[in-house]
């Protein structure tokens, strides 16, 4: 029987690549199929929610503000709300995840992992990345400009799954005095990180680290640095029913504008037809 929370993709462009052309569940996942990655760098996805009205983000007043959940609605047992929980799992399953440093100290608990603690159990997604040649565990890549990160942080301390920083020398140097190399934490330095330390950084993710597929979860600073890079391949987005009133929040972001943007829009469904939720996937680059 069919999951309840099952997003119907009722256009899908991408079933004809054999990576992830079979589902790991197809009772809870629809297959989707990812190209093969570039010849020199991984392929990179970003994972985004947005509102009705297409905000993301802004300023966080408290600790409490926080933008996403805002974004997502109050009720977490919600089915379009654990649809879209379980589809940011699904896409970690493909490879491995990265974020922005904020995002990192935003969420003190967050580990990308298909299960994080407290989640139903997913055995079948591991065992589509150990069938697929991938570690059990998603490489978790965190980029920082400044090194400013908490090494106590569970993302660094997870038994069995490798954290990577992607850096500059100035990080590198802050990261160090924190611990980072007394802690085997691995460091790709750049000395800066603009498209072209962006692009050189990736290369080595994808010849030093073995990251051939990589799920970015944000935040919106890291997605448009990729982006203007040239390295945000395609984007999966969640659209919510919540209307956000941008005059209540100071620094709104909103998203990417995907037409204007040359993107495709290759994918879209949702878990009924008349769901408040609606899953879309944009391509911006093209094999």
């Amino acid at each position: 029987m069919t999951c309840a929370t099952r997003v119907h993709w009722y256009r899908n462009l991408e079933a004809r690549y054999p990576f992830g052309r079979t589902s790991p569940d197809p009772e809870r996942w629809e297959p989707i199929g990812f190209p093969p990655p570039w010849e020199d760098r991984p392929w990179i996805y970003g994972v985004m929610v947005a509102s009705a009205n297409g905000v993301v983000a802004w300023s966080r007043k408290a600790g409490g503000d926080d933008p996403v959940l805002t974004v997502l609605g109050g009720d977490n047992t919600r089915r379009e709300r654990i649809a879209d929980r379980r589809q940011m799992r699904f896409y970690r399953a493909f490879g491995d995840a990265g974020i922005g440093a904020q995002t990192n100290r935003d969420q003190p608990r967050l580990v990308q992992t298909p299960q994080e603690p407290g989640d139903e159990p997913v055995p079948e997604l591991y065992r589509f990345r150990v069938e697929h040649g991938l570690p059990y565990h998603p490489r978790n890549i965190i980029y920082s400009l400044y090194g400013r990160l908490g090494l106590d942080h569970p993302v660094f301390n997870m038994p069995g799954l490798e954290a990577i920083v992607v850096t500059t020398e100035a990080g590198a140097g802050e990261l160090t005095t924190r611990g980072a190399g007394v802690r085997g934490i691995p460091l790709i330095v750049e000395p800066c990180l603009d498209p072209a330390g962006l692009e050189r950084a990736h290369a080595r993710l994808f010849a030093d680290r073995g990251v051939r597929y990589l799920a970015c979860e944000g935040g919106d600073t890291i997605l448009r640095a990729l982006h203007a890079a040239r390295l945000l391949d395609e984007v999966f987005l969640t659209v919510t029913d919540v209307e956000i009133d941008e005059s209540e929040h100071e620094g709104v972001l909103k998203i990417f504008d995907f037409a204007r943007e040359g993107a495709e829009l290759i994918a879209e469904g949702r878990i009924a037809p008349d769901s408040g939720f609606t899953f879309r996937r944009w391509r911006f680059n093209r094999r």
